[in-house]
């Protein structure tokens, strides 16, 4: 888990530098690299904070962090979310359901999951994206076999 922290707070700090990115390599090579920045950015997972600089955002951290979460195994703790996020933000619900299924939570009910994986700061990211702190909670406990 101290590991994923960690992980979490040095992709809180990555940073591309387009200066770097023009210099160092082959023309085709560095159209290629631009056309892909270019796609992260329009499709949210780069966020421009100079002319040659941009920075992971949170969409962007999620997704970085969901593939690192699929090399996880239990650690016999079990993580259950419960929420009860209003009619008016169905649409911010259901990306919040898509991208617990990606971090490999099963549904128990319609707002309550579960799963075995460690992964507490990244579905805190995923709640603070969503800006559902006020309808969701992350309990943590043992699991005990009767």
């Amino acid at each position: 888990m101290a590991d994923l922290v960690q992980l979490s707070r040095e992709i809180s700090r990555f940073v591309v530098d387009l200066s770097d990115l023009k210099r160092s390599i082959s023309s085709s090579r560095r159209q290629r690299n631009l056309k892909t920045i270019s796609y992260l950015k329009s499709a949210g997972y780069l966020r421009p904070i100079s002319q040659t600089k941009c920075e992971l955002t949170d969409l962007g951290k999620i997704s970085v962090l969901r593939e690192l979460i699929k090399r996880r195994r239990s650690d016999g703790k079990l993580r259950i979310i419960i929420f009860d996020i209003p009619e008016d933000l169905k649409r911010n619900r259901n990306f919040f359901r898509r991208h617990l299924v990606n971090l490999g939570f099963k549904m128990e009910q319609k707002s309550v999951w579960y799963s075995k994986i460690p992964c507490e700061d990244l579905v805190e990211l995923v709640i603070n994206y969503h800006h559902l702190n006020k309808y969701a909670s992350l309990v943590v406990g043992n699991l005990r076999r009767y």
